[in-house]
């Protein structure tokens, strides 16, 4: 009788450390989940920012050669004329 009860005791440990252990896989997996979206949101950000970064730049660059391109054009004679 002494060992059954052994048995019982020993298959309701297996089965609260069984129950433990799966909610400890449930949460692990949920945390997994959501770190994975979150960084998967910082590296839009970051993408974005350096994209933003670099339109910036090139807007300004452009903005540099429209003028540089204008203060050229300006020099022309006004009927677009050359001679030689």
């Amino acid at each position: 009788m002494e060992v059954i009860t052994e048995y019982v005791d020993q298959k309701s440990e297996l089965e609260e450390r069984i129950r433990t252990l799966e909610a400890e896989q449930s949460s692990l997996l949920n945390d997994i989940a959501g770190l994975k979206e979150r960084l998967s949101t910082l590296e839009l950000e970051r993408h974005a920012a350096s994209l933003s970064n670099e339109v910036e730049a090139l807007r300004t660059e452009k903005a540099v050669l429209e003028e540089k391109v204008s203060t050229y054009s300006n020099a022309i004679t006004p009927t677009g004329s050359y001679q030689v």
